[in-house]
Parts: C-alpha cells; structure tokens; sequence
C-alpha cells in the first residue's frame, strides 16, 4: 500500500492536521469507470477479467487507497448496470455468472491488500485498532474453516455463494476502517451523489418500467434470470404449492402496495422496481442505509425522495431501518444519549417480536425457516458448513412450504440469516454475532464520549440491519445491507481513532 504522494501517513506526523483534500469527485469517476472496465474485461473472457480487476484494483488502491470504499459502493450499487449492456451478448449461465462477481473479486483484492498492510508499522501504533485488526483475523479464519467443512461436505459451488457472502461484510469494515486510520477518508459528497444517481434511478424505472430497461437491456437481463428459474422448476414448484400460473415478465415486475396482501382492494398493484443493480430488496437496503447516514449529516431532501421508492419496493426491513433512522434523528439531542439509544434498541426489539409472533400464528416461511435454524443448531452445535440451508443454495430446492406449514417447521433452514447462519457456522456464528455487538457497544460508547452522530448512524444500523436479520436472509448476505452499513461503520470508527492519533502526537504546548 502506498505510504507516500498525496496521503501522507495520517496521525504519525505533523502533516496529520492540514485539511484533507476534496477528491469525491476523483474518487466517483475513477471507481464508475473501473468497474466499467472490470465487467468489460469479464466479458472478453473470465480468466483474463480476473487478472485484470485484480491488477486494476491494486493500482487504484495504491495510488488512492482513501477512494477503495467509494470503489466499493460503486461496484455494488452500479456493477450490474454494466452487466445490462453485455447481456445479449453472453453465451452461458456460468459467464453470465461470472460478470456479476466482479464486484466480489474488486472486493477479496481490496481485502487482502489491506489485509497486509494490517502488519505495517504505522497500523500497529494505531492502538485503538489492535483489538478490531485480531478480531477481523479470528473471524477470518472461523468463516475459512467452515468454507472448508461446507466444500467437504457439500457442493463447493453452495459453499462458496455462502462464503462470500457471510465475508463481505467483514471486508468491508475491514477495508473502511484501516482505510479512515491511515488516510482521510471523507463521503459527503460521494454519497450524495451515488444516492442522488439511486434515486434518479428508481423513479425513472417506476415512471417508464420497462421501456426505460430495455434502453440498455435490463429487459435481457431480468429474462434470464427468470429464464434460469423456470429452468430450475421454481415456477412450476409455486403452482404446485399455490396455484400460481406464470405468464410471462409482468406477473415478475408487479406486486402489492408494499409487498402485502392487506392493500390488494384497496390499491392497485405496482411495478417492483430493482434499481441499478436489478434486485429490489438489496435496492432498498442501499436506499435506505445512504438515506440514514445523511440524515444524521442534516440531509433532509435526498432521505424524503427515498421514502417513497421503499415504499412502492415493500421491503420492511429496509423501509423500518428509515423510520427508525427518521424517528432516532427527531428525538436525538446530545444531552439524551442513553434515551435515544435505548429507544432504539426497544423499538427493534418489539420490530422482531411482533413479526414473529405474527409469523408463527400464519405460518410465515420466515418464522418457519428461522424454527429450523433453531433446531438443527440444538442436534449439531459445531455446524454443518457453509452452504447448507439457505435460498441461494441447492439444499433447498425441493423444500415444500406447505408440508413445512403443516409441521410448524421448515426441513431446512431459508429466510432468516440468523437460522441460516447457526445451521451452517454452528458454534462459530457467535463470534459473529459477537463481531457486531462489539460494534454496536463501541459506537454507542464513542457517541457518549463525542456527540458525533455517525456514531448514532452506525448503533442505529447495526442494531436495526442485526434485528431484521433474523426473519430475513438478505439482511445479512446481501452486500448493499449489512456490508454496507459497516464499511460507513468503519469510516467512522477510522477517522475518529486517526484523529486521536493526531492529536496524541501534537506537539504539546
């Protein structure tokens, strides 16, 4: 990692205290046009696209690593946008496959630099970020060793979906952090582009739908997706199990008024919007999280045009992180920390409460699916290994939800990430559990200690992202939820231990 040019070793000298300067615009454009690049060379030919993101990513984040995590968001708000336009164009599943993971692989290099660096001199007299820096490494190797049990036991490919996606989000705080310890990390501007361009987005699809998408070929990519589903049997599963006949794209693209039955009489069905990277709730969860954080920054106008778009997606978990962002932001004053903070724990507390309880009278896959977790974790502590259980792996195709109705449990666990995750990681989900309250207790004791309120931003997200968590799988998994949330966690957590720093090696007066 560079140490030398334009980012000085922030907190070790005296050129610690000179502003930071403003590249949010250098930093947009670079990461837009390297993940341009990155799918581009993908599309060419999959080997050579590995070998090519690697290569690009570990010159940019050389030559800026303050710039890696707007790179970050970027690949994953933006990356399938780019897809769109090689769609026609890609010959199999596997390819088709293999352009989507780019961000994945922009992410594990960015990882495994920064990873090295963690042993660097200066990082290690950053003394607030020894215990974040083992804690990292531990959970590391746990989610390595059961990548390992899961490939043993299972299908590799299933163990490796589930790999990367329970390492995201640990690479991402790793990233921000070590990133905001050494250099001066700053997103105001950068996240209020990329939401701006979010926003813009979503209420450009929802007004034109799929005229809009067939301008770059969304319409291709949605269709083979679905084509893979039929494929797969899902279709001909769910009329099996509900009577539901599919007929083509539309019956896809439209939903409820806010994903729930309660409104069919009422209002009439909407186009489900998925946003630049073609998946709603994943859309949402971004709309949501870029909302909150520039909430706590007193950006009104940009979280009130996204409150909509949630709405009309019907993602509740995502819609209730909002609320509870809106609500924390009303009610915060620095002389009631410990109300705030307490009102949000409370809050999430009866969120997950009432849901299940409410489930588990219906029959909810999600209660159902996080009963299972509950009772394989009981029968095998240690873990079954990565890919086991869950919607994204073959174990869980031929799961019939109206026998699972009928027993009052799932035969695996799917839906909650919380059952999920104990099925697969047994034991070692607890040091990952353990990983965010850590978190959540740090930024509730760094918001007493400064008032700043990234700080209530980051207990309010983890809180609230860990308590949908468990009746929803992509609260944890999809890399614009959770992932998300700690990479602006870590910012936070960096910049204040860099500060710190700074002004421990002020000369005194």
């Amino acid at each position: 990692m560079s140490v030398t040019g334009t980012y000085p070793p922030v907190g070790l000298d005296a050129s610690s205290f000179e502003a930071p300067r403003d590249d949010a615009l250098l930093h947009v454009c670079v990461s837009l046009t390297l993940v341009a690049l990155t799918v581009s060379a993908f599309a060419v030919w999959t080997p050579f696209g590995i070998a090519a993101t690697f290569l690009l990513t570990l010159i940019v984040a050389n030559a800026m690593p303050a710039g890696v995590p707007v790179l970050i968001i970027c690949a994953f708000l933006y990356q399938n946008l780019v897809v769109t336009w090689y769609t026609p164009y890609i010959p199999d599943n596997d390819t088709f496959d293999a352009l989507r993971g780019t961000n994945f692989v922009i992410l594990m290099t960015a990882f495994c630099i920064f990873l090295a660096a963690s042993f660097q001199k200066r990082v290690r007299a950053l003394t607030e970020l020894r215990f974040w820096l083992l804690l990292s490494i531990v959970l590391c190797g746990t989610i390595c060793f059961y990548l390992a049990l899961g490939i043993v036991h299972g299908q590799p490919k299933d163990a490796v979906v589930y790999f990367r996606n329970t390492i995201t989000p640990l690479a991402c705080f790793h990233i921000a952090v070590l990133a905001a310890s050494l250099y001066p990390v700053d997103l105001r501007k950068s996240m209020f582009w990329l939401g701006a361009g979010a926003v813009i987005y979503g209420y450009v699809e929802l007004t034109f739908t799929m005229d809009f998408l067939s301008l770059f070929h969304g319409d291709l990519y949605i269709q083979r997706n679905i084509a893979r589903q039929i494929e797969t049997g899902v279709w001909e599963k769910s009329l099996k199990e509900t009577g539901f006949v599919f007929r083509g794209l539309p019956d896809v693209m439209t939903t409820t008024f806010f994903n729930t039955p309660f409104f069919n009489d009422i209002l009439p069905s909407v186009f489900r919007i998925g946003g630049p990277n073609f998946h709603s709730i994943s859309y949402a969860y971004a709309l949501s999280i870029i909302s909150a954080w520039l909430l706590f920054r007193g950006r009104w106008l940009l979280p009130i045009a996204a409150l909509p778009l949630l709405l009309v997606i019907g993602s509740k978990g995502a819609t209730f992180l909002l609320l509870i962002a809106l609500a924390m932001r009303i009610i915060y004053r620095p002389s009631r920390v410990r109300l705030t903070l307490a009102v949000a724990l409370a809050l999430a507390a009866a969120w997950t409460t009432a849901a299940i309880a409410y489930g588990a009278t219906h029959g909810d896959y999600h209660v159902l699916g996080l009963t299972a977790g509950l009772r394989d974790f009981l029968a095998n502590p240690l873990g079954q290994g990565l890919g086991f259980g869950g919607n994204l792996s073959s174990t869980s195709l031929n799961l019939s939800w109206a026998t699972a109705q009928a027993e009052g449990v799932a035969s695996v666990p799917v839906e909650s990430a919380v059952g999920v995750m104990l099925y697969q990681m047994g034991v070692g989900s607890f040091i990952f559990f353990g990983f965010l309250a850590a978190l959540a207790v740090a930024a509730r004791r760094q918001l007493i200690e400064t008032g700043d309120p990234d700080f209530l931003f980051a207990f309010v997200g983890i809180v609230t992202i860990s308590a949908n968590a468990v009746l929803q799988e992509e609260a944890f998994y999809s890399p614009l939820a959770l992932s998300f949330c700690l990479l602006l966690v870590g910012v936070s957590l960096g910049t204040h231990w860099r500060e710190v720093a700074a002004a421990r090696a002020r000369p005194q007066d």
